[in-house]
């Protein structure tokens, strides 16, 4: 699995904070969504670790008459009344909202239950649509009475927006429409070339764009840094590099020209007065492409989801490792490595092809272990060989030696006169190997000389670069 898909709230936070960026909302739509102006009350939907990963404690589930969404949330202080929690979204230009049917105390004094029933098929698809379509700019307030009147916060998700591919969990109970969009091809030309939009059949006033291109998603919670996850994998008793493979974990986001949009959205409001520009969010089919060292692939396993962004993963043997890492920073434009495209295609078109790549600033060139999220296990195995020369063992010497003890890694041999030499496995990180190619792997031990009259002398921090050591 992606691990960026294993904490499912801190990905959403980097969806919403890019498509604040690159999707510019209808004026209606966004004034809606900030009226409910947070206070000094504070509320969130509350998280859960579920099979690994980190979600929102969000469910939905159905029976033969009616549908239920629900949630947990919490509040920064204890509050006198049992608050209201209403769904506020906006539907085709409409602002609407959702009012929850039942909220209970739920452990803390602080803590809440919500859950919201609804038993007409209208309802679930404005449902639906609610949670699943960022246009909607959906809320979830909560309401309080007070002595100084209502008072409402915006819970955290300031907006609750889900890509179903990524939150399928949130979506198991609710049944999603089965009609696609139908589409008219509506090009409009941008500086010197021609970008294709698409109208909606039905509702002429809606024209569909995609991204211009996608590149690697950054957090803004930790310093702008690129989703970007280097995991380093051995089979176990691994002797040699050559069994090594690098898995790449990525997560890139859409990138759009602002200025493209709002020069369609004017061409178009020339035929369509009330004309809105929306992104797509689905297409009919998706297929990611990238090129790495063996040539151009597809990315089979890649989840795709138009306006949140695609999760993907490839993996490579370790000596291809160098050129990619080089190739994130290669800006020259003939370089190919690590670009590719996304094709989309709606039913009766050609498809699209969008631009992928994954290219990284020149600040994290010497950064690698920056992207490993934890210490990679992986590790290549080198057999010692702890020998003695026969003269050591003269019981006839200055100090006669009893034994001579070798420690490696938690693991102890012990040489005498009738056993003179001994193996031991050492184990070298596979992450040393491949960051440091030019230095010979050293080997560290340590040496304990117990003499026959009973002293020891302890040699501590031995460290030879070849496989075959004489001791003491």
């Amino acid at each position: 699995m992606n691990v960026f898909l294993t904490d499912l709230v801190s990905l959403n936070k980097v969806i919403l904070s890019n498509a604040r960026e690159q999707f510019t909302l209808h004026p209606e739509v966004s004034g809606r969504a900030t009226r409910a102006l947070p206070t000094d009350l504070i509320a969130a939907v509350e998280t859960e670790r579920v099979s690994g990963e980190k979600r929102y404690k969000i469910s939905t589930h159905n029976d033969p008459n009616s549908w239920t969404l629900a949630l947990d949330f919490a509040l920064d202080q204890a509050i006198e009344s049992t608050p209201y929690v209403v769904l506020s979204y906006d539907t085709f230009g409409k602002p609407q909202e959702m009012v929850f049917n039942s909220v209970q105390q739920a452990g803390q004094p602080t803590q809440y239950h919500a859950q919201l029933d609804i038993t007409e098929l209208a309802e679930r698809d404005a449902l639906l649509r609610a949670l699943s379509v960022y246009e909607s700019q959906t809320t979830l307030v909560v309401v309080v009475k007070s002595e100084n009147g209502l008072l409402n916060t915006i819970t955290d998700p300031a907006v609750f927006y889900f890509a179903p591919d990524y939150y399928p969990y949130i979506y198991q109970g609710l049944l999603p429409p089965g009609n696609r969009l139908e589409l008219i091809l509506y090009p409009i030309p941008f500086g010197s070339k021609t970008f294709n939009y698409y109208q909606d059949y039905v509702r002429k006033n809606y024209l569909y764009y995609l991204p211009d291109e996608y590149l690697l998603a950054t957090d803004a919670e930790n310093d702008d840094k690129p989703l970007l996850s280097l995991t380093f994998n051995a089979p176990q008793g691994a002797t040699s590099l050559d069994e090594v493979r690098v898995q790449f974990d990525y997560f890139v986001v859409p990138k759009v020209q602002q200025a493209r949009i709002v020069d369609a959205s004017v061409e178009f409001k020339h035929d369509q007065p009330t004309g809105r520009l929306l992104p797509f969010a689905t297409a009919d089919k998706s297929d990611l492409w990238l090129t790495l060292p063996d040539g151009r692939q597809q990315e089979t396993e890649a989840l795709i989801d138009l306006q949140s962004g695609i999760a993907d993963s490839f993996s490579l043997p370790y000596h291809q490792f160098s050129p990619i890492w080089e190739a994130f920073f290669d800006t020259a434009p003939q370089s190919t490595l690590l670009k590719g495209y996304l094709a989309t295609t709606f039913t009766g078109f050609p498809p699209e092809h969008i631009p992928v790549r994954l290219a990284l600033d020149s600040r994290y060139k010497d950064q690698v272990k920056s992207f490993i999220r934890e210490p990679s296990m992986a590790v290549i195995n080198t057999g010692l060989l702890f020998k003695t020369l026969a003269a050591t063992w003269n019981p006839n010497g200055p100090k006669p030696i009893a034994s001579i003890l070798v420690s490696v890694q938690r693991k102890t041999i012990e040489l005498t006169a009738g056993q003179q030499e001994a193996p031991l496995n050492y184990q070298t990180p596979v992450l040393d190997l491949i960051l440091h190619p030019e230095k010979p792997p050293v080997y560290y031990y340590d040496v304990e000389i117990h003499y026959a009259d009973g002293s020891i002398k302890k040699m501590p921090n031995q460290e030879k670069t070849v496989e075959v050591i004489y001791v003491p």
